[in-house]
This record gives structure tokens, sequence and C-alpha cells, in this order.
């Protein structure tokens, strides 16, 4: 999904990340509410590797096409 300007958007469980950062071995997502702590880490195959943190509000079902 690409939204946000042309950036990568990862949608899990109803709720958006937008690419925060990228290495060699892990793709960094983070909510893309301000403010929300919710984090996702994912291998170059795109298999989840981590969750840190809990969203801060309801998911974004209006935001999801």
């Amino acid at each position: 999904m690409n939204a946000n300007k042309g950036k990568p958007l990862l949608v899990a469980d109803e709720y958006t990340f937008k690419l925060n950062k990228a290495t060699t071995t892990t793709k960094y997502w983070i909510c893309t509410i301000n403010g929300c702590a919710a984090k996702v880490h994912i291998d170059l195959t795109n298999l989840l590797m981590k969750t840190a943190g809990n969203h801060s509000h309801l998911p974004e079902k209006e935001k999801i096409e």
C-alpha cells in the first residue's frame, strides 16, 4: 500500500505504519499516528521479527482502503 506522499505504508491489524529506517537486514516501521509508541521490525523477506510498544489509539479502519 502506498500513500503518505509516495512513501510505503504497512498495514497490520487495521493499524498503519510508515517506514522509519531500513538496514541491510531489517526494516523498521513506526505507527503513522504522531506520539504513538507502536513499532514493527520486519526482515528483508517481509517476515515479522518483532513488535514493540502499544498503540495509544483505536485502529484506523477509515484510512485503510
